[in-house]
């Protein structure tokens, strides 16, 4: 870590600045706070939910506040992790509800989709059990199948099919045995949920045969071929149903350029991304890692701390918890500032600081 850059933050940081820079007294502060406790609370969700299939949608894949996407990655923001008894409680709710969606993995399609989604929020947070690791290495064994045949041709005929929605007409129907999210896929092609468990497992992953898969897939990602290929894929023919599916969360990623035509960020570029995919040494390496290093780094101030836009820092966070008690007497438009410095900075510190 840059020492210049850690000393600005726990000079200015709040008490989740100090736990994410390991100052394990940090929790007493934040578990005093209303805000912290009603983000806590929302794990507690999937203790009442039973086993509703309904209630998991919204908990696990919606755009809902309650669903743990949404608030997951501001509690680990808050750093939380492992380790610590109330994130452990409240993780194990979380864990109890995978082992019952693996269960079912072969009898619902939701269920094995909801358990290819949940791995990453164990990894990420080190929370580790035996039913994790055998669903994840079964997904990197057939991840890796795609991967090595370096698969780029991945729509079939869509003239044998059903007529496409007017909506959809352009664009590609996936082979059945490259669908991302489905059991039966021979060889799927992998999800933005996959490369990010994929980047805190390997950190654990000790057999060298797997560590050797992961490195193939991660490459796969990497290449030109694979980031030219649509963002999201395509659409999935779901033939029980005869029905059409937009497919999605392929890892499509930011600031790739490609022979000269970068995809551009827009308004919305997700910072976790960039975090989690450098955690692979082989994207250390990389072009693509070192143009994402070149555009953030017009982001910094002349003392050598970072302020990304606004766009970039899309999470809730609340001022105690991320700024110095001894700066909550600037002014609102002061403090809003000093906080996304803050949070640009740690998470810059945090790209940085290669594993």
């Amino acid at each position: 870590m840059d020492k210049k850059l850690v000393n600005w933050l726990q000079e200015h940081g709040g008490p989740a600045i100090q736990l994410r820079l390991g100052n394990s007294n940090a929790i007493k502060a934040l578990l005093e706070m209303e805000e912290v406790h009603s983000l806590l609370n929302l794990f507690d969700e999937f203790l009442t939910s039973g086993k509703d299939i309904k209630a998991l949608e919204r908990l696990i894949h919606s755009y809902r506040d309650i669903c743990l996407d949404n608030f997951f990655p501001l509690i680990m923001d808050l750093g939380f992790k492992s380790g610590m008894e109330i994130f452990d409680k409240k993780m194990a709710y979380i864990a109890d509800t995978f082992r019952y969606v693996y269960s079912l993995r072969h009898e619902s399609t939701h269920c094995y989709n909801y358990s290819i989604i949940l791995h990453r929020f164990f990894f990420i947070s080190g929370f580790i059990f035996p039913e994790l690791f055998e669903s994840f290495k079964n997904r990197i064994n057939t991840l890796h199948r795609s991967a090595k045949e370096k698969i780029f041709e991945i729509y079939q005929d869509a003239g044998k099919l059903p007529k496409r929605p007017k909506v959809w007409e352009e664009v590609g129907v996936i082979k059945d045995e490259l669908n991302p999210f489905s059991i039966k896929a021979e060889k799927p092609l992998p999800n933005i949920y996959d490369i990010w468990a994929l980047a805190y497992y390997v950190n654990i992953c000790k057999d060298k045969e797997t560590i050797k898969k992961i490195e193939d897939i991660i490459a796969y990602v990497l290449m030109p071929a694979f980031q030219n290929i649509r963002e999201g894929y395509g659409l999935l023919w779901v033939k029980e149903r005869r029905i059409y599916h937009a497919c999605g969360w392929s890892p499509t990623l930011p600031l790739y350029d490609n022979e000269g035509n970068p995809i551009r960020p827009g308004t919305y570029l997700n910072l976790d991304h960039i975090d989690f995919m450098s955690q692979f040494k082989i994207v250390q390496k990389s072009l693509w890692f070192q143009n994402c290093l070149r555009h953030l780094d017009q982001f910094k101030t002349d003392k050598g701390t970072y302020i990304f836009p606004k766009e970039y820092l899309h999470k809730k966070y609340f001022d105690r918890a991320f700024i110095n008690d001894k700066y909550m007497n600037l002014k609102r438009n002061e403090r809003e500032l000093l906080k996304r410095e803050i949070v640009s900075t740690m998470k810059m510190v945090e790209i940085l600081t290669l594993r």
